[in-house]
Formats: structure tokens, sequence, C-alpha cells
């Protein structure tokens, strides 16, 4: 299988700064990092550079982080990854005491098999904790990614006049016309829908149903408390305090899900 480009540099230091944020925001519904004495048991769906596992391990879980083959993640990792095909869990039944993915479950196509599978590697008293992207997030995007191309027509403008600029940040410009159509239109962000019906696949009502009928109860829904698209239209130039303040606003970007296995009868 052939890999996806990697990120540019700009892109990996926004998501860092990001995704340490919300992971200090979830952090609230991890159990303990010890269980009975015990490191807990923590497995991370989609776990791209590594840089969340790497975190939790160093609070003490004992972290399993598994990602897809290809991904544009590969060559920037931070963190031991297993790589898996996309629906099998390699683990055994109930041996993981949490299971944490964040920005992943709308990239998954198969998902109804990993959700089940991800029922059946947690433990009894284990929780699931997922941060997927809002119906809010979706709509601002639309609007963002002409907010990106203006952005990244005069950095390439200015990387062109420049032999200063980083090779690495200089965007990269589209090699056909498939790519040209996608640049100039906004595309699906996830696996479901298109650019506008991608609003509902992001809702709290469709997301609530796909883990009910798995087999999970939802012990809360929270927000991430931050803004940003996922066009990733102003990256590092918009700071942290205004996202924080525009997610009051008009919403966080991610929706945190909660979660525990059904008391069966």
């Amino acid at each position: 299988m052939t890999n996806n480009p990697p990120p540019r540099q700009a892109h990996l230091a926004f998501l860092d700064t990001v995704r340490t944020y919300e992971l200090d925001v979830a952090r609230q519904y991890f159990p303990n990092s010890l269980i009975q004495g015990e490191p807990c048991q923590l497995l991370e769906l989609g776990a791209g550079t590594g840089v969340q596992a790497s975190r939790l391990s160093a609070l003490g879980y004992k972290v399993s982080a598994l990602e897809v083959q290809g991904s544009s993640y590969r060559e920037v990792r931070c963190f031991d990854i297993v790589e898996y095909d996309g629906v099998h869990i390699p683990f055994p039944d109930q041996s993981q005491d949490v299971i944490f993915s964040s920005n992943v479950l709308e990239h998954i196509v198969e998902l109804d098999q990993v959700l089940n599978e991800t029922y059946r590697v947690l433990s009894h008293n284990g929780v699931c904790i997922h941060l997927v992207p809002t119906s809010s997030c979706r709509a601002w995007t639309l609007l963002a990614h002409y907010v990106w191309l203006i952005r990244r027509a005069i950095q390439k403008l200015l990387a062109t006049r420049s032999s200063l600029a980083a090779k690495e940040d200089v965007p990269r410009m589209p090699d056909s016309t498939r790519a040209w159509f996608w640049t100039l239109i906004p595309m699906r962000h996830g696996e479901r829908g298109n650019t506008v019906t991608e609003i509902y696949y992001y809702s709290r009502h469709f997301w609530s149903k796909k883990f009910k009928d798995a087999g999970f109860e939802i012990i809360k829904i929270d927000s991430n408390s931050i803004f940003y698209t996922m066009a990733n239209g102003l990256g590092l130039h918009l700071g942290m305090k205004h996202r924080r303040l525009l997610s009051r606003i008009i919403g966080g970007s991610c929706n945190i899900y909660v979660l525990k296995k059904k008391v069966k009868n």
C-alpha cells in the first residue's frame, strides 16, 4: 500500500496544540491510571502520530495504539503504534479498561463492525471516550474551506518568491484534475454523505443512535470547549484563547462521548 504524503510541519504544530488541549478536557472522564494496583489498560484507535498515546503513557496508563496502514502520519510517529486492518481489533475479549479515539470514528468505513469490536474488547466496567466533530464544525468548515484556499494561494505565492521558505511548508500544487476539483470545491471530511449531509452525520442524534445500537450506554456528552474547522483555515494564527471564546459563542468543534457497556438482561 502506498503511503499518503506526510503532513506539513505547520499542520502538525496546529494539531499538537489542539489535541493537547482536547485531551486535557477529556481527561476528567478517564479512570485512574491504576486500577487495584495494576496499570489501567488503554487502547487508542487511530493514534496518528502517537502524540496523545505518548502523553497518556507518561500519565501511567498502559497504552496500546492502533493505526491503519498507509497513514499519512506514519513517518512522523513518536510512539510505538501497531498497524491493523481498520476493522478487527487485535486484542482479546474484555482486555481494555479504556478505549479512546479522537477525530477518528467519522473516518471509519465499517463503523458498525468497529463499534462491535470495541464492545468486545472493553472490560465489563470499562469506559469508551470518543471525540467526534460536531454539526457546527462541519457547517463552518464549508466557509472556512475558502479561507484556507486563499491562505494557501498566498503562501504558495510568497514561497515561490523567497529562497528562505521552508520547503516542507510550501503548499503542494494539485497534480490531477480530480485534485484540482476537490481543492476548489469542499469535499466531505469523513466516510458518510457529502459536504452538506455530513452536518447530520456529525449530529448528536446520529452518534447516540450508533453507540446505543452497538450496545453502549451514554454516560455523558460534553464539548471539547474549543472551536476550529476541518479546513484549518487560520491554524495557529488564531490563538487558543480566541478559539475557546468562539466555542462559547458558536459551539465546540467536537463532542466528547463517554460510554459504558449496557447491562444486558
